[in-house]
Order: structure tokens, then sequence, then C-alpha cells
């Protein structure tokens, strides 16, 4: 850290702390008022809180995560195919859930994800389906297309929460 940052620093916490005026400490102890923290930015975007979940205090999502990756990572390490699928699956509906959750309360747009889940799954359900003549640079077009769409539409409807949610929040 240079000279400057660290005297600049030193400043500033000078100054932070002359800010407060010290206590007695009887008077400290009566109070005992927890310190006021300022939110994470994990808590807190842009004044728009985290959504917590309706099973909010147990951890589902985060477990669920746990157990995709540790059957993805078993699947591959042992060429199991139904493990690996169901690692991908897992993964795929808990980042899905939790990526509708924040989109669609404000917290962070995840419009080019969401637009791409459901693309993606349409077009792997028309190929393995049977209809094996849907690929190359048409369908990649179309694919690309209708993806963008829902993005467009998606992120319309972020904007719309997150103005929804900055207000409510205020």
């Amino acid at each position: 850290m240079s000279r400057r940052r660290a005297k600049k620093k030193q400043r500033r916490r000078a100054r932070d702390a002359s800010a407060v005026p010290p206590r007695p400490a009887a008077e400290a102890a009566r109070t005992a008022d927890p310190p006021s923290r300022r939110p994470s930015r994990l808590d807190v975007r842009e004044g728009v809180p985290r959504p917590d979940a309706i099973w909010a205090p147990f951890p589902l999502t985060e477990i669920g995560m746990a157990v995709g990756l540790v059957l993805f990572a078993l699947g591959f390490a042992s060429d199991a195919a139904g493990l690996f699928l169901a690692g991908v699956g897992m993964l795929i509906v808990v980042v899905g859930e939790l990526c509708l959750r924040e989109h669609f309360s404000g917290f962070r747009s995840h419009s080019i994800l969401l637009g791409l889940l459901p693309v993606t799954a349409v077009h792997l359900a028309v190929v393995y389906a049977g209809a094996v003549t849907w690929r190359g640079p048409l369908a990649l077009a179309l694919d690309l297309a209708v993806a963008g769409a829902i993005a467009w539409w998606l992120q319309r409807r972020f904007v719309v929460a997150q103005s929804r949610a900055r207000v409510g929040g205020r």
C-alpha cells in the first residue's frame, strides 16, 4: 500500500472515531445497543433487499445445490450417465428457482439466463423426441431469436419489479 493511501486511510479512521462521542462506561453498559452495521452487498443491492424463499429459515436451495454438485461430480468421475444427468437436472432446477426469485423481486436481473433456459429445454426435448433434423444455423438463429424475445420481456419485468421494490423499501 502506498504511503499516500495509508495516510488517507488513517485520516478516515480518525474522522470516523471522532464523529461518535465516547459514552461513559456505565451508560454504555445500560443501553447495550448492538453496533449498527451497513448491510452487505449480498443482502441489499441498489436499495432492494435479497428475497427470502418461502421455506426461508431452512436452507433448501443450498442443500439442493450441494446434492446436485455431488451427483454431478460422481457421475462425471465414474462415467455414470444417470448420476451426471441427475446432478445437472438438480442444479438447473435449483439455480433456476433462485434466479426466478431474485429476478422477479427486483434484486438482480437474470434475463439472459432465464430466457435461455426454456428455449434450451424445448430444443433438447425436440431433438430427443426424434426430430434430429432440427439443427444447424437456422435452428440456432430461431432459438436465439426466441431466447432474445423472452429475455427482452423478462428485462422489462425486472425493471418494473425493481422500481416497485425501491419504492416499497424506502
